[in-house]
């Protein structure tokens, strides 16, 4: 019974933070100066009418926030203004899994470097391999997505031509935006295997390993790395949820075909529902991902279930 009051306020809260979002959202939209229509200034006005009754831009606000709603509700999210017959739902079927693709390379790209880089600082500590470390952490914290990204087309694919410049062809195309999208991530990561591990390594239980003749590989792999699991999956909920939805920025800079290339032309269109529509889309992702960060840590760690 509690365990089923505690899965109840779950989907409570998230359905009160989905709400709070999808109003904030549609009352920005409804207070920015323009709209849908206002860049095609030539249009008679009969034809714009009928455009606004078309789209239900006629009604009042708080009609349209009612429609809104309803149509969040059924994952459709309405029509949308620059595809017409299609819903907001569709197209979002249709373009996450691109930017899925691209957020999963990118964030096993970042797990595959990080776990490395920070077993060997906190094993190598004041010695070269810290300080690659520290120089990796602060080269991925120092350069935005998007800065990265603009450098590394420009090396590798307009002067050494090893990679294609843009598009969506398979790993060949995949690999600079996930790699653009994954230095960050690496970056906060390796620090914190590092910070973690350093302190595991000085427990009382790992030095005792350590005297019964246990090899250091051991000690690392089977017992030290497990307890650096909890926090590093704590900081992937919310990055996961980030970096698997794609990257508005990066996808626009290597023509990537995915959801939040899609949602920045929207935005430039006023495409309400779209923006409307992919703004409720991210936040049930994050939100997702964050539970599903702490549920995992809870049984991981039995300390935070006996917490409860």
């Amino acid at each position: 019974m509690r365990g089923l009051w505690g899965l109840l306020r779950i989907l409570m809260s998230l359905a009160i933070v989905v709400w709070g979002v999808a109003t904030v959202t549609f009352l920005l939209m409804r207070a920015i100066p323009g709209g849908p229509l206002s860049r095609d200034r030539q249009l008679p006005q009969s034809v714009r009418e009928a455009i606004e009754r078309r789209y239900h831009l006629d009604e009042p606000a708080w009609k349209q926030y009612v429609r809104y709603l309803g149509e969040a509700i059924t994952g459709r999210f309405g029509l949308s203004y620059n595809d017409p017959g299609r819903t907001v739902g569709e197209l979002i079927g249709q373009r996450i899994p691109v930017s899925a693709a691209l957020g999963g390379l990118a964030m096993g790209l970042s797990l595959a470097m990080a776990f490395p880089l920070g077993v060997a600082g906190a094993l190598g500590q004041r010695r070269w391999p810290d300080r690659l470390n520290a120089f990796v952490a602060a080269a991925g914290v120092s350069f935005p997505s998007f800065i990265l990204g603009a450098m590394l087309l420009y090396l590798f694919a307009y002067r050494l031509g090893w990679f294609p410049a843009s598009g969506w062809r398979g790993i060949s195309t995949a690999f600079l935006p996930a790699l653009a999208l994954a230095a960050m991530p690496t970056a906060y990561l390796s620090r914190l295997i590092r910070s973690e591990l350093s302190e595991v390594m000085r427990s009382d239980f790992l030095m005792t390993a350590r005297a019964k003749g246990l090899s250091l590989g051991r000690v690392v792999v089977v017992h030290a790395l497990r307890h650096t699991l909890s926090p590093v999956l704590a900081y992937l909920g919310p990055q996961a949820a980030g970096i698997m939805t794609g990257s508005f920025v990066v996808e626009r800079i290597f023509n990537v075909p995915g959801l939040g290339q899609y949602f920045v032309t929207s935005i430039t269109n006023r495409n309400y529902p779209m923006i409307m529509g992919v703004t409720l889309f991210y936040v049930v992702v994050l939100v997702s991902f964050n539970l599903l960060a702490d549920a995992a840590s809870r049984w991981l760690d039995p300390r935070l279930r006996e917490a409860d």
